[in-house]
This record gives structure tokens, sequence and C-alpha cells, in this order.
């Protein structure tokens, strides 16, 4: 399989630099390998680590730098991509995470995408230490593969392998500006309803969910919270119940620790981007990308 990574970042060089350093360090796969930012100071200041990627700069917001990257492949030709990778720049890959996917795929030819295992995940807990997730790694590295794998409906964002051949007009959503909160998701969504999509426990990684864009843009992510789950339903990516999820779980997380502790300021921002969200609704107003006025 030809195959190709996709790495869309902003306003973080220095973990953009790790990314592609992890992925170059893959065993037993060639790639091509497209880099997505908005401006050049996203890039790393030592542009040697670029040598043989292909660098995309101008589209902003994780679903449009995705489509950006895409569009820099050779998709639909005769000798084009194959299949693609997308990681996020805070995602460190076991060195055979690419093998293991391509080989997963082709043993199975009726499965459109995948995800891997992530052996640890600070956007559960909280930003791991880069050295602690190397280590975790290197540990996991030492295991035999087991072959293990399900069906899923969800791509997680942070890591995720679509085969292009099957699905070469799919584009990320590009109403979900910035962060693009749930484009994952909303992807994951589509796609299954085409074929099957897997979770394949040998395609490991650690994601550090390091604390910075639109994370720290509270009251814009709180918008997203809400606004994005209902605004996926009414486009008809997403079921009622899903919807009805998505918009409870953080919406209650936030109200729960806005009063005391730590977290309370942010999750008050937050709070009152969720509260900004429901009232457009209320008002029939399905605006994902307001946020960028927010």
């Amino acid at each position: 399989m030809n195959v190709a990574i996709v790495l869309a970042s902003a306003g973080r060089p220095v973990l953009l630099a790790e990314a592609v350093r992890t992925c170059s360090e893959q065993r037993g796969v060639d790639f091509t390998g497209v880099v997505s930012v908005p401006d050049e100071q996203s890039l790393p200041s030592d542009r040697s680590a670029l040598t043989g990627w292909r660098v995309e700069i101008g589209a902003r917001g994780l679903a449009a730098q995705r489509n950006a990257g895409l569009d820099a492949l050779d998709i639909g030709s005769a000798d084009g991509v194959d299949v693609v990778a997308f990681f996020d720049d805070d995602a460190l890959l076991r060195p055979d995470y690419l093998i293991n996917a391509v080989r997963f795929l082709d043993t199975h030819p009726d499965v459109l995408g995948l995800t891997g295992r992530v052996l640890l995940d600070g956007a559960t807990s909280h930003e791991i230490d880069r050295d602690v997730a190397a280590a975790a790694l290197v540990r996991s590295d030492e295991q035999l593969t087991t072959g293990t794998w399900r069906l899923t409906r969800e791509l997680y964002g942070c890591n995720f392998v679509v085969r292009v051949g099957a699905v070469p007009d799919m584009r990320f959503d590009v109403r979900l500006p910035l962060y693009s909160w749930l484009e994952d998701h909303d992807f994951a969504r589509r796609l299954a309803a085409r074929g099957p999509i897997a979770k394949v426990d040998d395609c490991v990684i650690v994601h550090r969910a390091a604390a910075s864009g639109g994370r720290q843009a509270h009251v814009r992510l709180g918008y997203s919270q809400v606004m994005n789950p209902v605004y996926l339903q009414r486009k008809g990516s997403f079921p009622v119940w899903l919807a009805t999820q998505q918009v409870l779980r953080p919406v209650a997380k936030n109200v729960a620790l806005a009063a005391i502790g730590r977290s309370a300021s942010w999750r008050r921002e937050r709070l009152r981007g969720n509260v900004t969200a429901a009232c457009d609704i209320v008002k029939g107003r399905l605006t994902p990308e307001r946020i960028v006025d927010l």
C-alpha cells in the first residue's frame, strides 16, 4: 500500500517537531508525510526536521487543515495514496503502528478505517509527560502482537487510518472551525455508514493531550461542547441519543467543577460558552462557526 501521514498543528512548533520525529521512526513502511499549519510560526525552528515532508500553509482549524493535507496528496490516481493516517501533534506512536495498520487493512479488505489502542491518554486525566510516554511505548514494544481487534463506530481523532480508495470524496466538516470539536466522531459516523471500521490493539500510541490551542480557549470550547453535537445531529451524522450524551457529559462536568477547586475559573468560562450555545440553539441558530467571534 502507498501510505500517507497528515499532521495538522497550530502554534505548537516543538510538539510538531516531536510528532514528525515519532512518525519518521516507524518501522517497515515508507510514507508520504504532509504537515498542515496555518502560518510559518507554527513550523519547527529547525526546518531540517521537515526534510522529506510536504508543508501546507494557510488553512486554519483542524478540519480545514486536515482537508488541506488531503488535497496535497495524489488521491484518486493510479499511482496515488491508498491509505492516509491522521495523528495529533501530541500523539507519540509505537514504532510498529503503521506496519500493523497496513497489515490489518491488507488482511481485512472490507474495513474502511481503523483507530489504535491508546496506551495512556492525557485527555482523560492530565497531560502526559514526554518521558513517561516514551517509557510506556518502549515497554509496550517489548510485548508480542495479539491480532486483537473489534468493530467500532468511532475513530479517535488523535490517531486513525482511512482507506481512501473506498472514500475518495470524504472531507472533514469545515463548519467545525478552530479546534473542530467532534470532527473525528462526525467523520467516523459518515465513514461507518459506508462500511466497517475497527479498533486495532496492535496499533499503539500515547496521547499526551498537551494543554494549548482550543483546549485553552475555554469559552470557545464550551460553546462547541453544546453547539457541535446539536449541529451534527441536525445534519444527520449523529443520532439523537449520541448528541444528547455528547452535550450532557461535558456540561455536567463543567457545572460540578465550576464552584471550587483549581479548575473552577476555567470551568466557569466553559460553562459560559455552554450557555451561549444553548441560547443560540433556542433561537434557532445552528452556528458552530460562531466560536471564531467569541
